[in-house]
């Protein structure tokens, strides 16, 4: 609080003057030889009247002002700042204040209107407050009517709303307690993962997905959903909705025990029917054709209750990779990601078992994993580097128990869940394949049909900008042997030269000839300038998305590092080149690399300029895009196109980088011929 003077110090300290002025003029005149003798007595009597009469008035006009003026202002001030905290006081009393004019019906006037404001809000915060209680009434009332349990928690995996049921599927007795950990009640990891799950997943793809957990005392089975909840834009905790299943997984586990045994007394009346000897060839066939029903009606059953959804590959490997840091293994993500439809956590779980199983089988230390799409199913993959596993192995691997939170669920029993195919083998040039087959998803095929189709990017046909001399030592690599870092960039436009600037730029690693997929970069770019709508439609990066993003100053340097020592790929390279080239002084960086073009690269092999984009030559080849229109997205369907182009070149007799360079350059003269003549 600023602490001011009062003026009526400044009053007295004025008067006293003023006084003391009368008395010195007094002393003066009484002293004063000039004056006449007679005249002293009387002049100096009159100045001491005056002054006495002045300090009489002072204390007068003073007691005045204190009982009228000074009293009732500190009166009102200690009223007012009753009022201010206080919140029943809606007026004053304005006749207590009658010495200070205007004032008091002023204030009466501002307090008034406080006090309306008060009522106002007050009566706003009632109705919000009966409002809350009732919708609280009725969302409880809901809960309660569900046939499922609900679970509300906060991102600290704290319950701050349940309903009845719950308390009786995690067999809470009594309350099950505000702000409790969920993970008093139920396994930890199956939640903790599928929350990732949702977490890794782009903003315009479902919030929720199923899942499998037991209770924490062991005595339920429990199939869940989980929902994010957000409050603007931002996720503040999850929903889990769920059912017992024990019952469930019981009554399968009964069927899968009757199954076997029917299947088990079959076979040997089968084989024996089968015998020549006994030639019944009738009952020979009726038999095959039962025993062949009831195996598919078993695996039908112990797959058809599972909770499934889609999945994206490289989320799917990166949680397996994340499972096996501390293992001693290099398992490496490779290939194009597709989406897959299946239980994330039981396929974590099993490829986690797979990995460890085959290095200690086989003694492999890398292995890679890879997604494939073949018609309407697709394959995982895992590879390494060895001989073929004996049948035996392989069977006891498919036996390994992944969990015990899923009722001791074996590699075996993943399969079986999701499309009933056994594992497969495959031995090509050293290199051991284990392919598990999954149905492919369909989020995947919703996100790549677009409401719109995008419009092309435009060609950029600035060739003297990939004009290169061989490679020097790297120009005798075979193509297949050579390390690559496949890129594209997103702009604000296409003219570099008149401010255009880089938003976006990825890559992505080929060594030999694998793509590394899960040694990608990727970085969004503060342009420095507004990102114009018609950028926007292509590549969907906006202003809001850049705020906070680095500029290209930070981070062309970084993808220079990435990219060192490697052959640079894109397609319709001069373009992003073009904008590379026009800030490699200011980075102070040169890229020296060699550039390859697959756009050229595939104009040569098929003959034509013509039906060169992007999503024609991947048409072409059959490779599935997804994410277009992102620099990674763009990266990756560019990574596969080039190991295509290698093997359609080598059959051209193209087989070393410098025999790459040679017709790289051969092209750009057609072309700029073409261009000239045209």
């Amino acid at each position: 609080m600023v602490k001011r003077q009062s003026p009526f110090l400044w009053l007295s300290v004025a008067f006293v003057v003023f006084v003391a002025g009368v008395l010195a003029a007094a002393w003066s005149v009484s002293h004063d030889a000039t004056l006449p003798s007679e005249a002293v007595p009387a002049l100096t009597g009159y100045a001491w009247a005056v002054a006495a009469a002045a300090a009489a008035l002072g204390v007068v006009v003073w007691k005045i002002i204190e009982f009228c003026v000074v009293r009732p202002a500190k009166t009102l001030a200690v009223e007012l700042r009753a009022i201010g905290h206080g919140d029943g006081r809606t007026n004053i009393d304005v006749a207590r204040y009658a010495g200070l004019p205007v004032l008091p019906e002023v204030i009466a006037d501002l307090v008034a209107k406080l006090g309306a404001a008060r009522a106002h809000v007050n009566d706003a915060v009632a109705i919000a407050t009966a409002s809350a209680e009732t919708e609280k009434a009725r969302l409880a009332a809901i809960l309660n009517d569900l046939h499922e349990g609900v679970v509300v928690c906060n991102m600290k995996h704290q319950v701050v709303l349940y309903n009845q049921i719950a308390l009786g599927l995690l067999h809470v007795a009594g309350q099950m307690g505000l702000g409790r950990t969920l993970f008093g009640l139920v396994s930890k990891e199956p939640v903790l993962h599928i929350l990732d799950v949702l977490l890794h997943r782009p903003r315009n793809s479902l919030d929720n997905a199923p899942f499998i957990t037991g209770s924490i005392d062991g005595r339920s089975l429990l199939q869940g959903r989980m929902s994010l909840v957000r409050a603007q834009d931002e996720i503040t905790g999850y929903v889990i909705t769920f059912n017992d299943v024990t019952d469930s997984v019981a009554a399968l586990a009964k069927r899968d025990a009757l199954l076997r045994e029917v299947i088990d007394s079959l076979r040997d009346p089968v084989e024996r029917l089968n015998n020549p000897v006994h030639d019944p060839a009738v009952a020979s066939q009726d038999i095959s054709a039962a025993l062949e029903r009831a195996t598919k009606g078993y695996r039908s059953l112990v797959a058809g209750w599972w909770p499934m959804s889609d999945l994206y590959s490289a989320d799917l490997f990166d949680f397996v990779i994340r499972r096996l840091e501390n293992s001693g293994l290099k398992v490496t993500m490779t290939g194009l990601p597709i989406w897959l439809h299946g239980d994330s956590h039981s396929l974590v779980l099993a490829l986690d078992a797979l990995v460890r199983a085959i290095a200690k089988g086989t003694g492999a230390d890398e292995i890679d994993l890879a997604a494939e799409a073949e018609g309407r199913h697709g394959w995982i993959c895992i590879a390494w580097r060895g001989t073929r596993v004996d049948d035996d192995s392989l069977i006891g691997w498919q036996k390994t128990t992944i969990s015990q939170a899923l009722g001791g669920m074996t590699v075996r029993d993943v399969m079986l869940h999701h499309t009933r195919e056994d594992l497969v083998e495959e031995a090509v040039d050293g290199v051991v394949t284990l392919r598990i087959a999954l149905l492919l998803g369909r989020e995947g095929q919703d996100r790549i049909v677009e409401a719109e189709p995008l419009p092309p990017r435009p060609e950029f046909f600035d060739f003297n900008l990939l004009a290169q001399a061989q490679a020097g030592d790297m120009g005798a690599v075979r193509l297949r042997d050579l390390t690559y870092v496949v890129f594209d960039t997103e702009t604000t436009g296409l003219r570099p030269s008149q401010g255009d600037q880089i938003v976006s730029i990825a890559g992505v690693r080929i060594v030999n000839g694998r793509i590394l997929t899960g040694e990608s970069f990727n970085r969004i770019v503060n342009p420095g300038r507004p990102i114009p709508l018609e950028s926007i439609v292509f590549h969907g990066i906006t202003d809001e998305m850049v705020v906070d993003k680095p500029p290209l100053s930070v981070v062309l340097p970084q993808f220079k590092a990435y990219s060192a020592d490697s052959v640079l790929v894109a397609h319709n390279a001069a373009f992003d080149m073009k904008f590379i080239r026009m800030r490699e002084n200011d980075c102070g960086l040169c890229f020296d690399n060699t550039v390859l073009d697959t756009m050229l690269l595939s104009s040569y092999v098929d003959g034509t300029p013509e039906g060169q984009s992007l999503d024609a030559i991947a048409d072409r080849y059959g490779i599935t895009v997804t994410d277009r229109h992102t620099a990674l997205g763009d990266s990756l369907v560019t990574a596969a196109v080039l190991l295509r182009l290698i093997d359609a070149l080598e059959a051209k007799g193209i087989v070393t980088l410098d025999d790459a360079m040679t017709t790289l350059n051969m092209t750009m003269e057609l072309h700029n011929r073409a261009q000239a003549f045209g």
